[in-house]
């Protein structure tokens, strides 16, 4: 059974697919799973635990670079894509873009929850646009397997452990490790960085604190120069590594919070425009705070979030 999963997006929504790809590989066990997604998650194979047995990387900035660029990118994926002859396609995504490759691909089962009408082509099966639990349920309805809340697992890979050996030989303190995720897709969902490092600064003595910073937010590292300890720079993989010496994972509504649920991190999430119900980690044990606008979050309010996440953690609740 070849599949051919269609998402683009970031790394959260990719581990928040990972119920659906999981239970394809369970209902179908010789099934062959391909992810069409975009070039940034290519590493994602490498920490799916066995559920991803091929990416193919769709560079979509290519679009915006002229007419031809973008017909030459669209052009290599829609051979390769036909020549594969899958047996199904699962569109993820489902708007116009991934509904004309789904119309394109080669395979006799083509399954999506289009947007709109003008995108029925696409699909020999249309599954309803119901969107009132979490979206990992929402992708196993698409799918067509149980749509029950699930906490999915990632696996570190090589790079992973060793970057995570490399993290623990660099301390043999026994406070528990708390991570603090800075950086966010949007602005609006970013809590400022001020106080991420003030949060720092008044835990450091009862965690050891590593502060994630991701490619756009290398302006604020020095703010955590002699505070606390930083991991960036790193491949997906390493992330995973890093993550997963952690305790506790205090992050904004991003990647790398859904990320640490999936390796069995406590996750505490800070929310403005996203609710936990929806777009939440994954997580056995978490808790979250939202506020419309994020920074009238007080430093205070995460202090006393992550006690008591703690406390539940250590009660398994």
């Amino acid at each position: 059974m070849k599949i051919l999963a269609i998402r683009y997006s970031g790394l959260g929504d990719l581990v928040m697919l990972l119920p659906a790809l999981s239970l394809l590989k369970s209902h179908h066990r010789d099934a062959h799973i391909t992810l069409l997604t975009d070039r940034s998650n290519q590493a994602f194979a490498d920490i799916a635990c066995g559920l991803v047995d091929e990416i193919i990387p769709f560079d979509r900035r290519r679009m915006k670079r002229g007419i031809f660029p973008a017909l030459a990118e669209i052009a290599s994926l829609i051979r390769k894509l036909r020549s594969a002859s899958y047996d199904q396609v699962i569109d993820f995504h489902n708007f116009g873009e991934t509904a004309t490759i789904s119309y394109l691909a080669k395979a006799p089962v083509k399954r999506g929850a289009p947007k709109r009408p003008k995108y029925h082509y696409g699909y020999t099966e249309r599954i309803s646009r119901l969107e009132d639990d979490h979206r990992s349920q929402f992708f196993c309805r698409i799918a067509g397997v149980d749509d029950t809340w699930r906490v999915p697992a990632l696996c570190l890979s090589e790079a992973g452990r060793l970057y995570a050996d490399q993290l623990q030989n660099q301390s043999d303190e026994a406070r528990p490790v708390l991570g603090l995720n800075i950086g966010s897709t949007q602005e609006n969902r970013r809590w400022s960085h001020h106080y991420f490092a003030e949060l720092a600064e008044r835990l450091n003595k009862q965690y050891r604190v590593l502060v994630f910073i991701g490619p756009s937010e290398t302006a604020y590292a020095d703010v955590f120069e002699g505070v606390c300890e930083t991991v960036s720079g790193v491949s997906i993989p390493q992330l995973c590594g890093a993550i997963a010496c952690c305790d506790y994972f205090i992050s904004n509504d991003t990647g790398p919070v859904h990320l640490a649920g999936a390796l069995g991190v406590s996750t505490l999430t800070l929310f403005s425009t996203g609710e936990d119900w929806q777009v939440g980690a994954l997580a056995e044990h978490k808790r979250w705070i939202r506020k419309p606008v994020i920074n009238d979050i007080s430093v205070d309010e995460v202090i006393d979030k992550l006690a008591e996440l703690a406390v539940g953690a250590e009660a398994g609740v």
